[in-house]
């Protein structure tokens, strides 16, 4: 999930109307784990898209449902403990979710955020994120999945987390690619 996993509207399927390309699109759910999976192109360097998602206090400009961004503590040039407030909203209901993340970015430049349980609103969470340059191109690809601490309605609430889910996903993917397209990151979301 988005927001840490930064964690994820129009773009529920295929090519996006943007330059950059959605190839994949997956949520699902087992047990109380949500799984969301997005698989994408850009034209941008894996460079500018990991130095967009490793912009910590501007990460409100990927997804607007983030509005505060706190970097706890940074372990050398790449490992950062983060925390997140955001406003998820599902059908009619909005939740403020909070969320403390350890990020790593491992040696070929991959990101892992990992939910530390007892500092958020779930009780699990992980999301990667893998950059490979292509030419022209970057094709990233993210798979978080995430199990939330606070309680979900049994009939229709995981249809409508798996909704909110996809969008949230979707909206981030557009946003990033706008701003790894712009001059000096200027483009708004």
């Amino acid at each position: 999930m988005r927001a840490g996993l930064w964690l994820l509207a129009g773009l529920l399927l295929g090519q996006a109307a943007w330059a950059g390309e959605v190839l994949l699109t997956v949520v699902e759910r087992h047990g109380n784990r949500y799984r969301v999976e997005v698989d994408t192109r850009m034209r941008a360097t894996p460079e500018r898209i990991r130095g967009l998602l490793i912009d910590f206090p501007n990460l409100g400009r990927i997804n607007d449902s983030i509005h505060t961004v706190e970097v706890v503590r940074q372990t050398g040039v790449t490992g950062w403990r983060i925390r997140t407030q955001s406003t998820i909203c599902v059908a009619f209901v909005c939740r403020e979710i909070r969320q403390t993340q350890d990020v790593i970015q491992s040696p070929d430049g991959d990101l892992v955020a990992t939910v530390l349980p007892e500092e958020s609103d779930f009780s699990y969470g992980v999301a990667r994120w893998y950059f490979f340059g292509e030419p022209g191109t970057t094709r990233m690809r993210f798979i978080a999945e995430v199990e939330p601490a606070f309680w979900v309605p049994p009939l229709i609430g995981p249809w409508l987390i798996q909704r909110a889910l996809r969008q949230e996903a979707l909206k981030s993917v557009q946003n990033l690619e706008r701003l790894a397209e712009a001059p000096n990151n200027d483009a708004r979301p």
